[in-house]
């Protein structure tokens, strides 16, 4: 069991950097809009510039969720007591909220964007 709990923060931590990396790629441009990675929402899919402007604006809260996760993952690693089931669901609704926060930061941007237009 204990093997499978650091495999999963292992895991765990992966996704916190695919997160943070992709949103950072379509925050600068080097991710356009695909129907696959992202945050592919009506608002930020309606245009290039929308989904460059909305992952600029994602990106404050998914760095920030991102690096708590990996800090937390890497803590209970190193420290057995915190391998615990509930440690994994704890930095996974970390992970979570911080992704489902940079929606409407990203909507906001986008339409204030638009309104300056």
């Amino acid at each position: 069991m204990p093997g499978a709990m650091v495999s999963t923060l292992v895991i765990e931590i992966g996704g916190a950097v695919l997160v943070m990396w992709l949103t950072w790629r379509a925050a600068n441009g080097q991710l356009g809009r695909n129907d696959l990675a992202g945050i592919r929402t009506r608002v930020t899919m309606s245009s290039d510039e929308a989904w460059r402007t909305g992952h600029r604006a994602a990106l404050p809260p998914a760095l920030i969720s991102g690096v708590i996760t990996i800090l937390c993952c890497a803590v209970c690693i190193v420290v057995p007591s915190l391998r615990t089931p509930a440690s994994v669901i704890v930095v996974s609704v970390v992970l979570l909220g911080g992704a489902l926060l940079s929606i409407p930061f990203a909507h906001s941007a986008v339409r204030r964007a638009e309104s300056e237009d």
